[in-house]
């Protein structure tokens, strides 16, 4: 009877989360697709800014005042992103260091962490790094085409799904326990074959040239796993505040935070290999 009561739960779960998806996903490829590069960069710097209020919220900063300036702090960075757009290299190759270091700091993450006064340090600076290139790798994405910026998010969100099935049909291996106990090294190889099938559909969907192929999916496949880590990145804000998630905005997800962790250290990543690329 407890078994029978906790799938109908995670059947329940998953409905809302399927319901929210689909709903925000015609939302923003509609965006996308009919509104001009100006409006969709504001839409995202909304987006941008909840997310900056949550982030505020996870690294315990006290009342709303100080979550109010955390937020303008985050805007005033990008506005002057948007104004100074000729240094985006720039924005995305700190972007870029900063998730490889991530890399290394999920892999050796230690609970005992969590009471360093460092880390909290790290983790309020860290939301400037976090937000504002994923933002501005947004933007630039659908200067390049929507079609990128597309291939993208559904990129994000394929590697989400098939890792979330993977990992509760074959799931043995856990990833990052101490992070989430909930992610397996199943799910992620799951994630990982699902993408490397969507990116190759990508591909030709993109109508890219066959001299550009063989890039695009290692680009692809890298911003998978750095999508990964991008989460892992999250649960530790999460777990240092003692939350599940980082709001209640989006029903199913959570907060917004919960919704776009993947494309944080993805979006950036990308646009910084689409340009590596073109020189």
């Amino acid at each position: 009877m407890v078994l029978y009561k906790s799938s109908l739960c995670d059947l329940a779960v998953l409905r809302q989360r399927v319901i929210t998806a689909v709903a925000l996903g015609a939302g923003i490829l509609s965006c996308i697709l009919f509104l001009p590069g100006h409006w969709l960069a504001l839409i995202f710097a909304l987006v941008t800014l909840l997310a900056a209020w949550e982030w505020a919220g996870l690294i315990g900063l006290p009342g709303n005042l100080f979550k109010t300036v955390y937020v303008i702090a985050v805007a005033v960075l990008l506005f002057a992103a948007w104004v100074y757009e000729e240094h985006a290299r720039t924005v995305f190759l700190i972007a870029v260091f900063w998730w490889v270091a991530c890399v290394i700091l999920v892999a050796v993450y230690e609970s005992s962490w969590l009471h360093a006064g460092w880390l909290w340090g790290l983790l309020g600076l860290s939301g400037f790094v976090v937000l504002v290139p994923t933002w501005l790798g947004l933007v630039h994405l659908h200067g390049q085409g929507p079609g990128l910026l597309i291939f993208l998010m559904a990129l994000v969100s394929v590697a989400d799904s098939a890792a979330y099935f993977a990992g509760h049909r074959f799931g043995k291996t856990k990833l990052a326990p101490e992070l989430s106990p909930g992610k397996t090294r199943e799910g992620l190889w799951g994630a990982l074959l699902a993408c490397l099938v969507f990116t190759i559909i990508g591909v030709y969907a993109l109508g890219l040239d066959k001299a550009v192929w063989v890039y695009f999916v290692c680009l692809s496949l890298i911003c998978v796993l750095l999508a990964a880590v991008g989460d892992l990145y999250e649960s530790l804000l999460k777990r240092r505040a003692g939350a599940k998630d980082s709001g209640t905005i989006l029903p199913g997800h959570g907060g917004v935070l919960d919704r776009i962790d993947g494309l944080t250290a993805a979006a950036p990543c990308f646009m910084f290999g689409v340009y590596w690329f073109h020189g």
